[in-house]
């Protein structure tokens, strides 16, 4: 991503309503799995390191951070000093053992131009898993609601759940649960493709002004954060929702 994308994504992770909804849905999601406490995490492409925060909740020995940019590192490293964060780029082989970790993460970093093979990342996360060990994805959903966030982050390709679930077959993971996550947004964002003075077509060198980049009120962030909220304890509950702006994907190593 751009530098001032990784500013913005670190002053917005603990506070914008969808990073909060996500990680909350996500450790939920996780506990369903029996995560043993006392284990050890790995998060790849962990950005300004907000999401290192899910794991605390199961009490890790060990809790990694992976990602190829050094700014995203050092502010990872101010957020979460407890965490150890590694700079390596995923599209290599990670410097890590065989079957090392109980939990590997990927939180919307598939979809980024600069992975060459998303299928080769999913393998390097199942080797690095220990048997029995849970693989959860989080990525965007559906190519027709590339927006100014996707030019900023430099995002490439957006999925559907059966392009997520493919890949993780593919690398001999075994998919237990899918659902699309913010239903309400796939309806707001197709509604904002209509506002004037879009551009999409190429990664400018700064963040494009669209009306999905400003701040939102404390009022907005609170009510979507609830709305996202329920969503996420109906899919914990086992439901499913046909569409969304972000799909996720639990699968396990047998």
């Amino acid at each position: 991503m751009q530098p001032q994308t990784y500013k913005m994504l670190a002053e917005r992770e603990d506070t914008y309503w969808w990073h909060v909804a996500r990680r909350a849905m996500s450790g939920r999601l996780l506990s369903q799995c029996g995560i043993p406490r006392g284990g050890r995490w790995l998060d790849l492409g962990c950005g300004p390191g907000g999401n290192l925060a899910l794991s605390e909740g199961f009490a890790p020995c060990l809790t990694v951070g992976v990602d190829l940019s050094a700014l995203a590192i050092s502010i990872a490293e101010r957020k979460k000093p407890k965490a150890c964060l590694v700079r390596a780029d995923l599209n290599n082989a990670l410097p890590f053992d065989d079957a090392t970790f109980d939990v590997v993460t990927v939180f919307n970093v598939l979809y980024h131009d600069w992975v060459q093979s998303e299928g080769a990342v999913i393998a390097e996360g199942k080797r690095v898993l220990r048997s029995g060990g849970v693989f959860l994805i989080t990525e965007p959903a559906f190519a027709i609601l590339a927006r100014e966030m996707d030019v900023a982050a430099m995002g490439h390709r957006r999925y559907r759940i059966a392009d997520i679930a493919r890949l993780c077959e593919t690398a001999g993971l075994r998919v237990t649960r899918t659902s699309y996550f913010t239903s309400f947004g796939f309806f707001l964002l197709l509604a904002m493709k209509f506002l004037p003075h879009r551009n999409l077509s190429s990664h400018a060198s700064t963040p494009p002004q669209g009306v999905d980049m400003r701040p939102l009120g404390p009022v907005a962030n609170t009510v979507l954060r609830y709305l996202a909220g329920l969503e996420g304890q109906m899919l914990t509950r086992g439901f499913k929702f046909p569409v969304g702006t972000t799909l996720f994907c639990v699968a396990r190593k047998d």
